[in-house]
This record gives C-alpha cells, structure tokens and sequence, in this order.
C-alpha cells in the first residue's frame, strides 16, 4: 500500500470520528433541551399578571418574558378527589416545582386510568381549542395562591388540589383562604382548577 493511500485512508478515518462525534454532541444537547421547548406561541411583550390570554388567565411569567401559566377562568370542580378509587395507589406523582405539575398529571393518570378525579378532570379539560391542561404542582398551587391574595386572580376561597403526591394516602392541598399547605387524604373532596403551560 503506498504511502499516498495510506495518508488518504487516515483522512477518511479522521473525518469518520469527527462527524461522529459532531452527531453525539448534537445529540446530547437534543436530550438537554429545557421543557419549556414545547410551549405554544409566545404572547405578545404587553402581557401582564392577570390578563386574559391563551384560554385563561395568566398568573405566573418567567425570567424570559416569553413563557408563564394559565389558570382557566372557572373552577373545574368544588367537590372531587384526588384519588380515582377507593384503595390509595402509589403514583410517584412526586415533583413539586414549576412545569413539574403537567409531569404529574401525565403520572397520575397513566396510573389511576380514565375517571372522575383530580387529575383526569384537568387532563381531558378543552377550553377554547385549548387541550393541555393540567392539574397545577404543590408550587404552581402556591404562585397561584399568591397571585389570588394579592387581587391581581379571582378565585373563590376554597382548599385546592394540587397534583403532587405527599404520600400512599395523602396529597399536597392548599387553602386559598389562608394560604396553608397540608398532606390531605386522597378521598377528601376539595376544589381544582386547571392551568396550562404558554
């Protein structure tokens, strides 16, 4: 083999390993994308706290400006549970930050199946053409409490379900009225209003 061949054929090899590598890192990054990539439309830079948009009312912005939450206008229910039957089911609905509450809904009602609790109620809610969403986390529960006690939301003061589990009986619940948190067995019936990611 002569010297020409051999330079030609480690050329090739070398460009091999990097387009490889320029695949994986691609890759990588595809894995890390924030889960923010599936949001809709951004709204228009005038958006405020409490201003209709998006099939509800917004109450949450982040950082960039570009992204926040949507509470639906009326509540979806005064008197429901979290659970879905009679005997409590692990569901590992766990995750208590903001965006974590649309991950819990997934979880719970993979879970629990179709029926007349909680989570289902926000799954299969469709408002205006909006069809995601969920039933908010225990902090997303909290910013929305928050906003209601400041007037810039209209909510009635009720305790409020949110989708993240405390424990095989309980769940994490919130009142509107005092802003208290508790671990609440499954089969109370409380309120819950659904919201969405923008």
């Amino acid at each position: 083999m002569g010297r020409r061949m051999k330079k030609e054929i480690l050329l090739f090899a070398i460009s091999i390993i990097l387009c490889v590598a320029i695949v994986s890192s691609c890759e990588k990054e595809s894995k890390n994308l924030p889960q923010s990539n599936n949001f809709s439309i951004a709204p228009p830079p005038s958006i405020t706290i409490g201003q209709n948009f998006g099939g509800g009312i917004v109450f949450y912005i982040d950082s960039t400006g570009r992204h926040g939450l949507i509470v639906s206008k009326v509540n979806q229910s005064f008197n429901i549970p979290w659970s879905n039957n009679n005997n409590s089911i692990v569901t590992h609905a766990t995750g208590t930050g903001v965006g974590w509450g649309r991950e819990n809904t997934k979880v719970i009602v993979n879970i629990q199946g179709q029926g007349t609790y909680a989570a289902s109620i926000c799954d299969n809610l469709d408002i205006s053409g909006y069809d995601d969403w969920y039933l908010p986390s225990k902090d997303e529960l909290h910013l929305l409490y928050q906003q209601k006690a400041s007037g810039k939301i209209n909510l009635p003061d009720d305790f409020y379900w949110s989708s993240t589990e405390a424990s095989q009986n309980d769940a994490w619940s919130q009142s509107f009225s005092n802003g208290a948190n508790s671990s609440t067995d499954k089969h109370g019936n409380y309120s819950i209003c659904a919201i969405r990611i923008f």
